[in-house]
């Protein structure tokens, strides 16, 4: 065994055949040089990467692990030693191809040259994985994808040499559960553990994690207490149908989790600093990509300045070194491979005097935000308190960014409208499965008054930036009286 002490969770014990096969490879350890978050711009502190992570991830899934052994003792589970190992070595994988720069760059890896979708079915080679993935609303980001497709092709062998199913890896990994959930009833419920909406190996892990690194200070998730109280039981109205629960005495936790997730979500990840700086570090990766790919620049054209950032986005980078699995460019012939975030800060560097490249590199940053928080915006905007907002309301739409331009002059590509508000992955409150009198029961059956603690309030919101020099004041006092026009049919 191989002791790796961690700040977050204490001594990792990890086994030397994971170490010598997984730990110690260059795909592995890529992750290193993979930032963990994008909150780095408001919270210097954070600096912690996509290994460590991994590595929590691994050791929260074996104590998982081992309590359910504990608490199933004298169950009859078929393939159960090999449910938990493909369990275990999801949850060292499961970041294993993770995008450089956190989810920044990841929605640029699903494009023509990389159909994840596409190469993921052919890696996995399974008809009821194919089947079952073509028939099911896919929960799956492009990073998970990656990293199903790299666990199974590159780790294969190691997995089905421990007794484990590469096919259930790649599921778990990407959340795909099976359509037959009686027979595969016990699968799903493991995946839930790795890949689940509320409480999962990975999101304890970076709960946690993040919390701890950027150093703000939120409700304290009591981790080990949380583990202890989940529980696989079979349904009350089918013996043979397995479902994932927590015990009552959990109750606290799950909330804590689900309230610092939020806190997250809301004030951090959507901060309107560190919004900023994700959309400017895409517009100044597009503009190293044109110089680099096409040898252009100032490129204006959205389109193809999309296009240069996905040439060098492929999935294709993370497979052996042999020249045809390089990334290679049409003008610099730059080659990357196995990419990490220094790899594209590199590309930056040429064209260090483009107005986005300038402003990332130096974070003098050019434009401003009209509202720095929904506090700043109800304030101001009163009568849109009680209004359901989305990104076809006026004041959040392109029309509000034409009429800014025609009443002061400022360019339109000055003026950005930036969404900070998180997947919403619905209903909580009936994923959540509590264990009381030998029976589980939904959450929401439970407390039907108390869900709102389950339920953060979806009205979409949206940051407006505007250049530092522009007359703020002048531009809110235009916004109000011109939306008024709009409020009876699009608020």
């Amino acid at each position: 065994m191989k002791r790796i002490l961690d700040s977050v969770h204490g001594y990792i014990e990890i086994d030397n055949t994971y170490v010598e096969n997984i730990v110690d490879t260059e795909y592995f350890q890529r992750l290193r040089r993979v930032e963990q978050t994008s909150t780095r711009t408001l919270f210097p502190s954070a600096r912690h990467d996509r290994f460590i992570h991994s590595l929590g991830v691994f050791h929260l899934g074996c104590k998982i692990v081992s309590h359910l052994r504990e608490d199933l003792q004298g169950e009859q589970i078929e393939n159960i030693d090999s449910i938990f190992e493909s369990y275990i070595l999801s949850c060292i994988l499961h970041d294993v191809a993770h995008s450089p720069f956190s989810h920044t760059l990841e929605e640029f890896y699903e494009n023509q040259w990389s159909d994840l979708r596409g190469v993921l079915k052919q890696v996995v080679a399974n008809p009821e994985f194919s089947e079952d993935w073509d028939n099911v609303s896919d929960p799956s980001a492009q990073h998970e994808r990656m990293s199903a497709i790299v666990a199974v092709g590159k780790f294969g062998d190691y997995i089905r040499n421990r007794g484990a199913d590469p096919v259930l890896v790649a599921r778990m990994i990407i959340g795909l559960a099976f359509r037959d959930r009686v027979n595969h009833s016990f699968e799903n419920a493991m995946i839930e553990l790795i890949h689940g909406d509320v409480i999962d190996a990975d999101g304890l892990d970076y709960v946690c994690r993040d919390a701890w690194a950027s150093g703000y200070s939120t409700t304290s998730v009591d981790v080990e207490r949380l583990i202890s109280s989940i529980k696989i039981v079979r349904d009350q109205n089918n013996e043979n149908y397995y479902r994932l629960c927590f015990t009552s005495k959990s109750l606290n936790e799950i909330e804590s989790v689900l309230k610092v997730k939020t806190f997250q979500q809301y004030y951090v990840i959507h901060h309107h600093t560190v919004t900023y700086e994700q959309r400017l570090l895409v517009k100044a990766l597009e503009s190293a990509a044109c110089f680099h790919v096409f040898g252009e620049r100032n490129v204006g054209d959205s389109n193809r300045r999309k296009e240069a950032l996905q040439r060098l986005c492929q999935v294709k980078c993370f497979f052996s070194q042999d020249g045809n699995n390089w990334i290679e460019t049409d003008h610099t012939h730059i080659r990357i491979q196995l990419p990490m975030d220094d790899d594209f800060v590199s590309l930056m560097k040429p064209v260090r005097d483009d107005k986005y490249v300038s402003q990332w590199l130096s974070r003098k940053f050019l434009l401003k935000p009209l509202w720095k928080s929904k506090a700043e915006f109800y304030k101001r905007f009163k009568n849109l308190r009680d209004v359901k907002l989305t990104e076809n309301s006026w004041i959040f739409h392109n029309d509000c960014r034409t009429f800014i331009n025609q009443r002061t002059g400022i360019p339109l590509e000055d003026i950005w409208i930036e969404k900070a508000t998180p997947k919403y992955k619905g209903k909580f409150a009936n994923k959540v499965w509590i264990y009381v009198n030998r029976e589980p029961t939904q959450y929401s059956k439970l407390f039907l008054k108390d869900i709102s603690s389950f339920e953060p309030l979806q009205n979409e919101f949206f940051f407006i930036y505007i250049p530092r020099d522009a007359d703020l004041q002048r531009i809110l006092g235009d916004l109000e009286n011109e939306y008024s026009k709009y409020f009876a049919i699009r608020a």
